[in-house]
C-alpha cells in the first residue's frame, strides 16, 4: 500500500510541476520573448523602410500596413504578458508606458502625410520610437 501511495504522490507531484512550469513558460516567458522579438523586427523595419516613406510611392501601402500592424502587435503582446514589471527587469524590456507610447507613435507613423524631417539628427517619429523601445542606433 505504501508503494502505491508513494507512486501516486510522485505522479501527482510531477503532473503539478509540469502544469506550473507550462503556465510559467506559456503565460509569461514566451510572451516576454515575443515582445523582445517584435521590438527587434520594428528596429529592422524602421531602417529597411527608411527610404520608402514618401507618400505616393508604390510601396506606400505596404509600409503603412506594416507599421500599423506593429503598433497593434505591441499593444497585444503587452497585454498578454503576466507580471510585466518582473519580466521588464529580467529581459530588460522597456517600461510599459513607453511601449504604449511607442505603439501610439507607430500608429502616427503609419498615418503620416509627408516624409520625416531629416536635417540635423531629426528623424521624426523614428527617433522617438527607437528611444521608447530602447532600440540601439
Amino acid at each position: 500500500m505504501q508503494i502505491f501511495l508513494t507512486a501516486l504522490a510522485t505522479v501527482l507531484g510531477g503532473a503539478l510541476t509540469l502544469a506550473l512550469g507550462q503556465i510559467l513558460v506559456r503565460g509569461a516567458l514566451e510572451p516576454a520573448l515575443d515582445l523582445k522579438r517584435l521590438i527587434g523586427t520594428i528596429a529592422s523595419d524602421l531602417d529597411f523602410y527608411a527610404n520608402r516613406f514618401s507618400p505616393g510611392t508604390p510601396d506606400e501601402q505596404a509600409w503603412r500596413d506594416r507599421f500599423r500592424k506593429h503598433s497593434c502587435s505591441l499593444r497585444e503582446k503587452l497585454n498578454v504578458i503576466v507580471w510585466y514589471r518582473f519580466f521588464e527587469r529580467m529581459f530588460r524590456l522597456p517600461p510599459e508606458r513607453d511601449v504604449l507610447a511607442a505603439a501610439a507613435q507607430l500608429m502616427g507613423h503609419s498615418n503620416r502625410a509627408a516624409p520625416p524631417i531629416m536635417a540635423a539628427e531629426l528623424g521624426g517619429r523614428e527617433t522617438e520610437i527607437k528611444r521608447l523601445l530602447r532600440i540601439k542606433t
